[in-house]
């Protein structure tokens, strides 16, 4: 059995969940167990495991139980030290979205305990990487999908809305997410876009939302790509420009048509390459696996690489 690390955000899922957090303690032999109490800090524990733990090959786990925030926090620690012998990560859902736990078919907290028993080695998944202004200069890497314009404003709108954290104690927190779709739409302006991506040079100046991603989903189940796989070496993007709210109406409708969306003639899917680069000129939110990175312009270039996950 490996040596799981724990790190374990108690305000997932605004805080409801501490029956399963029992059951996990019960459950689970551990080498330590980490609360946090502030956004950041599993990044900050996930860096320290990162130096502190022996640089070779082990059986030792990094456990992340919490929310995609609290994943994407936890991965960006760890590679925040530079290690031969990277540590994998195996993750519990225990926020309101769970993406990536869909992505994965981990299920749902319960599923995802009983799986760890069973698994015995890890695999690579892909993971993006930026580097550059985003809005502010930083490296940042994601799980699950970065995106830039109307869904980061819709995940800010989520995550400050009185309405998630009852929604969420009654498991609706998808709901949430919904009615800040909506509330969004009507404010959220286009923006220029500049994307060189291999021998690719293209230029969107009326863009609505712009995702990258490696997996099918994003607010809390919306099958963004639904032949993406977490196992491909690769990264997605996917570009929306501005619409009324009758076609947006269609392509949010279509969305749950196995992706009937992407045959709309103002949705664009294209495939990444090494090394790309994106600019948006203009002041925009962003987030990256449902964590806001601020309002700003962008001008980073894109990467991915493999990392192993105890999954």
């Amino acid at each position: 059995m490996p040596q799981f690390y724990v790190i374990n955000n108690p305000l997932a899922g605004s805080g409801r969940h501490q029956e399963k957090i029992s059951k996990i303690k019960s459950q689970l032999t551990f080498a330590s167990w980490q609360d946090t109490t502030f956004a950041g800090q599993a990044t900050l524990f996930a860096k320290k495991l990162a130096k502190d733990l022996p640089d070779v090959p082990s059986k030792n786990v990094i456990l992340a139980i919490g929310g995609d925030g609290t994943l994407n926090e936890v991965l960006n620690g760890l590679l925040k030290f530079k290690r031969l012998n990277p540590i994998p990560i195996a993750y519990i859902p225990n926020g309101s979205g769970n993406d990536f736990a869909r992505a994965a078919q981990l299920g749902d907290a319960n599923d995802a305990l009983s799986r760890l028993a069973k698994i015995r080695s890890s695999q690579l998944l892909t993971v993006g990487k930026i580097v550059g202004d985003a809005p502010k200069k930083q490296t940042r890497y994601f799980v699950n999908n970065l995106g830039i314009g109307f869904d980061a404003a819709v995940v800010s709108q989520t995550n400050h809305d009185k309405w998630k954290a009852r929604l969420n104690k009654m498991g609706l927190g998808s709901l949430s997410y919904l009615f800040s779709v909506l509330k969004v739409f009507a404010n959220q302006n286009s923006f220029p876009v500049t994307i060189n991506s291999g021998d690719d040079y293209l230029n969107f100046p009326r863009v609505f939302l712009l995702t990258l991603t490696n997996q099918a989903y994003f607010g809390g189940g919306i099958a963004l790509l639904p032949e993406a796989k977490l196992t491909t070496y690769g990264l997605d993007l996917v570009i929306a420009e501005k619409m009324s709210f009758v076609e947006f109406l269609g392509m949010f409708l279509a969305l749950k048509r196995n992706g009937g969306h992407l045959k709309f003639k103002k949705v664009h899917h294209l495939k990444m390459s090494q090394n790309a680069t994106i600019h948006v000129r203009d002041i925009q939110p962003g987030q990256a696996d449902g964590e806001e990175l601020g309002n700003g312009s962008y001008d980073f270039q894109l990467t991915f690489e493999h990392y192993p996950f105890w999954i």
